[in-house]
């Protein structure tokens, strides 16, 4: 039987908690960090634009303001980005929302209640408390199967790093180094470091061909960081990559600034990173 009544509250109380989930699951797929207020933040104004379904407005409308009232709350939730990384938080965002708005209909229809009813891309359901949490709960259950195959994450458990550098990104495992304070003399810029094999997927042919020979080039945008070492003293070149995301227990940390030192000890597919990297908050 079709839907006569809209309860506010309900329709209030269910996107917020939606919004909430899709937005901590656009972020765990996208592999950056999560804040939580912010996240609370950007679900109440889904939360709110929500109710335009008791309005009767033309559908191109509907489309129109979904689409800024979406773009506002990834903006709130993962603040300024670039034009390419917006679009793609965006287009995860509309994926993640597909996901739970499809298994809260699964269940609905699987219960053979016919209470819910869709108007301008919102879903509005009379469903139980108990429907909301299973619904939500397989939904982001899926969202990790997802994640954990998309970010290729080792099942040991142990941190990751994400190095994006020239649009492409190279996945590590993390070795803290507590001892490691190496940081660029003139910027005071931590270096973390890795070998070049670890960065083969982000670095150009020419560049690794010239680091595996181990020359000092001039002819790259290298910066050279000297680092006392057993041996003696040496000069490290680095990179600095368009951004470092570090996962560890299931939290994501981005590096407010760093470099990547290039050296043939370090161990394969592994960045070491000192202590005195810090993190943005």
């Amino acid at each position: 039987m079709p839907l006569k009544i809209i309860y506010a509250d309900i329709l209030l109380a269910i996107n917020l908690a939606v919004d909430y989930l899709v937005l901590f699951g656009t972020a765990r797929l996208a592999g950056i960090r999560f804040v939580r207020i912010k996240g609370i933040l950007a679900a109440g104004i889904g939360a709110i634009y929500s109710l335009v379904i008791l309005f009767d407005f033309p559908g191109i409308v509907f489309a129109a303001t979904k689409l800024a009232v979406s773009a506002l709350m990834i903006f709130v939730s993962f603040g300024k980005r670039k034009a390419g990384e917006f679009l793609r938080l965006l287009l995860i965002f509309y994926i993640c929302g597909l996901l739970f708005s499809g298994f809260m209909m699964l269940i609905n229809s699987a219960a053979k209640e016919e209470s819910f009813f869709v108007k301008g891309g919102i879903v509005y359901f009379e469903f139980s408390a108990m429907g909301i949490v299973l619904s939500g709960t397989a939904a982001f259950v899926l969202t990790e199967i997802f994640r954990r195959i998309l970010n290729g994450k080792n099942r040991e458990g142990a941190s990751v790093a994400k190095v994006f550098f020239g649009g492409k990104y190279s996945v590590l495992k993390v070795l803290v180094d507590t001892g490691n304070n190496l940081s660029d003399p003139f910027s005071g810029t931590p270096v973390a470091v890795a070998s070049p094999e670890s960065l083969e997927k982000i670095l150009p042919e020419k560049v690794l061909s010239e680091l595996k020979k181990n020359n000092l080039s001039t002819d790259f945008c290298f910066r050279y960081i000297p680092c006392k070492t057993i041996s003696g003293s040496v000069l490290i070149p680095s990179i600095k990559p368009e951004k470092v995301i570090v996962e560890s227990g299931g939290a994501f940390f981005e590096a407010e600034e760093i470099l990547i030192g290039i050296s043939g000890n370090a161990p394969e597919n592994t960045l070491i990173i000192g202590k005195n990297v810090v993190y943005k908050e």
